[in-house]
């Protein structure tokens, strides 16, 4: 038995006029605004809750995509990492998290806030925009799903109505509560190949090479053949499946 906490989101009175604005230390600002796409999933998690009839859906994800604007910091290659707290039966939630835009200086990150109504988002961000100091704050709108990203988002711009919501406590269960594993590998050697879907490393002892399953190609991103490391697994469901791996120098 768990209990998801009291939680109260309020997002209200934003700009009239959704606009997103650079705010400079020397006092100048410059109204901005993109479009954005996040829809490819990188690493996507997904806890199902039951609450006094209720289904809860809390998700972790990092989707990658693009941002599109006439503004420099504003224009590049996208992550967006969120934690989504959504209540399938009433069809309302929230998303907290932040975005980062790997613009020409890759400075342009920010935090943010929004409502989820039904699989469309309502928000407000805050964050930085340049080397030189300068504040990014805006509206953030689109649509936005656990297995999709985000879509059809904008920000400084859209037509995206205010919402507000209130959770209170309720009881919960684990739908489907993951069993912990009970059974590790453990090797220390050089990687003899890796993929986005398996790593195979032969122990630093000369004995049997051993392979694993890779869940998420992140899991792997810096790892190269013949790089010395040391590799966890567990056990799932009979396959040896990768915990951890990390580069020893």
């Amino acid at each position: 038995m768990k209990r998801l906490i009291l939680i109260t989101a309020a997002l209200s009175a934003l700009v009239a006029a959704s606009a997103a604005v650079a705010h400079l230390k020397t006092g100048d600002v410059t109204q901005v605004s993109a479009t954005l796409s996040a829809a490819t999933a990188a690493n996507v998690k997904t806890r199902t809750l039951t609450c006094d009839g209720q289904t809860i859906e809390i998700t972790l994800g990092h989707y990658t995509g693009t941002a599109t604007s006439t503004t420099t910091e504003l224009n590049g290659p996208v992550d967006l990492f969120v934690k989504s707290t959504y209540n399938t039966t009433k069809k309302l939630g929230w998303v907290d998290g932040w975005l980062k835009v790997r613009a020409s200086d890759r400075r342009t990150r920010a935090s943010f806030t929004a409502i989820n109504v039904d699989g469309k988002l309502d928000g407000w961000l805050r964050g930085s925009a340049s080397h030189r100091g300068g504040l990014l704050f805006g509206s953030l709108a689109g649509s936005f799903s656990k297995t999709g990203g985000l879509t059809d988002g904008t920000l400084g711009t859209g037509t995206g109505a205010n919402a507000a919501v209130i959770a209170k406590r309720i009881s919960c269960n684990d739908e489907a509560k993951p069993t912990r594993p009970s059974v590790f590998l453990f090797v220390r050697g050089a990687v003899d190949s890796v993929s986005a879907t398996a790593i195979t490393v032969k122990p630093k002892d000369g004995s049997a090479n051993q392979t694993c399953t890779v869940k998420s190609a992140d899991q792997v991103t810096g790892i190269d053949a013949n790089d010395q490391v040391e590799m966890s697994c567990v056990q799932v469901a009979g396959v040896w499946t990768l915990a951890k791996v990390r580069e020893r120098h």
